[in-house]
């Protein structure tokens, strides 16, 4: 039996769990959760009893556990990371994974030496869609010369409300880049692999202490250029990555519009034909990693990557100056 504790309860959290409860042989047995409330809805939801606790170490030795699930805010993510895999867990960890790029080393380091696996929450990783462009660029596609995209979304009122924290730069580390955000930028890594050299950026933070819009430009190293932008106006959710090669190839990727790949001398787009993974979330990827002892299907490489480009975007806002890495 593997067994999980979770690291806050809050609304993220449920997705794990409800994705946790279909796997045959796992048992989430214990919690760390300062909100009482939140606690009895998450064991409520559970179905059966689960031991509360408030340190870390003592939960992960008492109840001997294969893996913990990390839900909190996100500048809490780092030590409870380190903490983890320092005692022997393999972790699932919300995005954004660390705050800063300096962070995102010390894990890998730590990763390296002990030998443990840290999954990180990038849904869209584990989608047909995704995956099927991933394909496609590797197999159809030149050289990629150009990338451009968004992501928008009903964010600051909805946070305001909901999620006030996340204003809070002691608690969200930044705003939406990193944030929401974070999901957009991994996956540009996830497809291309491609690294950052040089960034031009400008932000909004629309009187609030962490970011809520913001533009970027980015030269990768492998000879792209790329325009992106991050919003937390909108109202709804929305996204588009575009991809262009050198023999006139293009691909338009989205989590909830249409997309499609159109080659050279072809009139009409096509639909991206799916590809489906053996492993279906992140959940399912951290208890593989357990039994197993396989590596995430995210390599940490890309968490390093989000990481170090979310930091040069605000290193280059604040000194008015591109940026070379």
């Amino acid at each position: 039996m593997i067994k999980i504790g979770f690291i806050g309860t809050g609304g993220i959290s449920y997705r794990h769990l409800n994705d946790l409860k279909k796997i045959k042989d796992v048992k989430i047995v214990s919690v760390i959760e300062p909100n009482e409330n939140n606690f009895k809805k998450f064991r409520e939801a559970y179905g059966e009893n689960l031991n509360l606790y408030t340190d870390q170490i003592e939960m992960i030795e008492k109840e001997k556990l294969d893996g913990v699930v990390i839900c909190t805010p996100h500048t809490l993510h780092f030590s409870q990371i380190k903490i983890a895999l320092e005692n022997g867990v393999d972790v699932l960890v919300e995005k954004p994974a660390v705050v800063t790029y300096d962070e995102a080393v010390e894990i890998r380091k730590i990763i390296e030496k002990t030998g443990k696996r840290v999954v990180v929450a990038y849904q869209r990783h584990y989608m047909p869609v995704f995956n099927g462009a991933k394909k496609i660029l590797k197999e159809r596609f030149g050289n990629i010369i150009f990338i451009s995209g968004f992501l928008s979304q009903y964010y600051y009122e909805s946070l305001s409300i909901r999620r006030p924290w996340r204003l809070d730069p002691k608690l969200s580390g930044k705003g939406q880049l990193t944030d929401s955000g974070s999901h957009f930028v991994a996956l540009i890594f996830f497809l291309t692999n491609f690294t950052p050299e040089k960034i031009a950026s400008f932000i909004d933070f629309r009187g609030e202490k962490v970011d809520m819009n913001s533009a970027f430009i980015v030269k990768f190293k492998e000879g792209a250029i790329g325009s992106f932008g991050i919003l937390a106006f909108d109202p709804s959710f929305r996204e588009g990555l575009f991809i262009w090669d050198d023999r006139n190839n293009v691909l338009k990727l989205s989590t909830n519009e249409n997309s499609y790949v159109q080659f050279k001398g072809e009139k009409e787009i096509k639909e991206i034909e799916f590809f489906e993974l053996e492993v279906k979330s992140p959940a399912e990827d951290l208890i593989e990693c357990i039994k197993r002892g396989k590596k995430p299907y995210t390599d940490w490489e890309i968490v390093e990557k989000v990481s170090l480009l979310s930091d040069m975007v605000y290193k280059s806002y604040f000194e008015n100056k591109i940026l070379e890495i």
